[in-house]
């Protein structure tokens, strides 16, 4: 049977993974751009330019910002792991997510400029930012409702 506990050790571990994946990724930028290079077709507003020195930059800009929020993330389910949902550092957390995610999105709309299809990424990632900020603000409700029950007798 699937439980609450599962489900939160089944999302620590896929974290995990994913940081100790995006560490791994980070020894091979120039690898992956110089592949994208060879392999890519069509251009952004920047046309058929060289694009592996772009795409390096953009990809360590992502890397740092999508560590960021893995880290802000292992935050978040240490805390719920420990029962401790509605503070006001799980809305920290949430809100460094969706930063990094908008500025990532960012990042990528810039990369856009060599590869049209980065728009839509870009987008994407704009959006996941925006979610998360809405999930932020009703986490800070939360925390502020449990405040105040805290202080009621």
């Amino acid at each position: 049977m699937w439980t609450k506990t599962k489900s939160l050790f089944l999302s620590r571990v896929l974290t995990a993974s994913a940081t100790v994946i995006i560490i791994i990724m980070t020894f091979f930028v120039p690898a992956i751009s110089r592949w994208y290079e060879d392999v890519s077709v069509g251009g952004g507003l920047l046309g058929d330019h060289g694009i592996f020195l772009p795409m390096c930059i953009i990809m360590y800009i992502c890397e740092a910002f999508a560590l960021t929020a893995m880290v802000s993330l292992i935050i978040l389910l240490g805390n719920i792991n420990r029962e401790q949902v509605f503070i006001p550092e799980n809305t920290t957390c949430l809100r460094r997510i969706s930063w990094c995610c908008m500025l990532a999105g960012g990042a990528l709309f810039v990369f856009g400029l060599w590869r049209a299809v980065f728009f839509l990424a870009a987008l994407l990632a704009i959006m996941f930012g925006l979610i998360m900020r809405v999930l932020k603000n009703v986490f800070e409700k939360a925390v502020e409702i449990k405040s105040e029950n805290d202080f009621t007798i």
